[in-house]
């Protein structure tokens, strides 16, 4: 019994701590690619996630990707596994979030550069994300 409680207390110390946090969802479609960028806005810390899926029928051999927001650049280069059509960014934090107001700004200002690489070829697109 004094397991559960102790499990309990700390979901909800865990949950006091997160209850001033904003979740900004920001997406975009291009042609073969679709994408996601997620601010998850603290008064102490910004933390940022998201990821690409490719929706195109070819097998995925190499993928270089370029996320520019107004707070910096994240890029990435991967060779997918077999049947992987799915890019995971990871999650990233920083100290001094933005406010709300801005931090939808700078999401609706972001965009992302996909360079990839098929049996058929080699293919970019970009595509610019929006605050849902």
């Amino acid at each position: 019994m004094r397991n559960v409680l102790t499990l309990l207390l700390t979901i909800l110390l865990l949950t006091a701590c997160y209850s001033n946090q904003e979740t900004i969802k920001a997406t975009g479609e291009g042609d073969l690619w679709k994408v996601h960028y997620i601010y998850e806005v603290t008064e102490e810390e910004l933390y940022k996630r998201g990821g690409i899926e490719y929706t195109g029928d070819e097998e995925l051999l190499y993928v270089n990707y370029s996320l520019v927001t107004d707070e910096g650049e994240r890029s990435g280069e991967r060779k997918p596994q077999e049947n992987q059509t799915a890019i995971d960014f990871g999650r990233s934090s920083s100290n001094n979030p933005p406010a709300k107001d801005d931090a939808i700004i700078s999401l609706n200002h972001a965009y992302i550069e996909i360079k990839w690489r098929t049996n058929t070829g080699e293919y970019e697109e970009k595509i610019n994300l929006k605050v849902n």
